[in-house]
């Protein structure tokens, strides 16, 4: 009798293992979508962070009145790119970004497809980076091509990592700009001296400025690698 039950719960067993394999049996995601994200006035790519920088959002169109979205970051230069999408037609914007908002592209993902995006940045950065003797100096101009919110500060940002951001920084200057005028902020040159480096050391450097906008999302300035002398 002892036997008896042990192949039956065996049987059993094996029955429910089974079974229990081919209610997982379902489909992978098999196909992706990649692209960059511009600056429309200057064809430049976007600078952010990464990740709290900018995301992609994809909504199915078969399914768009109760979809739930599929969000996922963008790399720190501006690029996307997520393998892990299943084929179909997809509405996809760019969301939570320094600019104004974007449109609503309709995508047909197939294999993996290309998708750029032009956006107009609140803020647009330009900086240079000097090494000296135990420090830097970052030299860095302001502007817009649309009038926005208004400039409250600008960063400089120093890191031994490459995903220096406003959030991973070793060394930083802060120049608050919420009591100067916007005209004269983007009229001036800005100069920020920082010390305090270890000589012989890399490091990563840019700067980020900020408008008083609902996310408190920073614009920045392309990524500069310096050895401090």
């Amino acid at each position: 009798m002892k036997v008896r039950n042990i192949i039956i719960n065996s049987f059993i067993g094996i029955t429910l293992t089974i079974s229990a394999c081919k209610q997982d049996n379902y489909p992978t995601p098999n196909a992706g979508i990649k692209g960059l994200i511009t600056d429309s006035a200057t064809d430049e790519q976007i600078q952010t962070e990464q990740p709290n920088g900018i995301k992609i959002r994809l909504i199915e169109t078969k399914y768009e009145s109760n979809a739930t979205p599929n969000d996922f970051w963008c790399r720190a230069d501006g690029s996307f790119e997520n393998t892990q999408i299943f084929s179909g037609q997809y509405k996809v914007v760019p969301i939570e970004g320094a600019f104004f908002p974007a449109d609503t592209a309709i995508v047909t993902i197939s294999g993996v497809t290309t998708v750029n995006f032009k956006v107009t940045p609140f803020l647009t950065i330009k900086a240079s980076v000097t090494p000296v003797s135990g420090g830097l100096t970052a030299s860095y101009k302001i502007s817009r091509t649309k009038v926005g919110d208004k400039i409250t500060t600008a960063r400089t940002l120093i890191s031994a990592y490459p995903t220096v951001s406003n959030t991973i920084n070793e060394f930083s200057t802060t120049n608050d700009l919420s009591g100067v005028s916007d005209d004269q902020i983007l009229a001036n040159q800005y100069t920020d001296v920082v010390s305090g480096l270890t000589s012989g050391k890399t490091y990563y450097v840019r700067v980020a400025a900020r408008t008083a906008n609902a996310n408190n999302k920073f614009n920045y300035s392309e990524v500069f690698k310096i050895v401090s002398p």
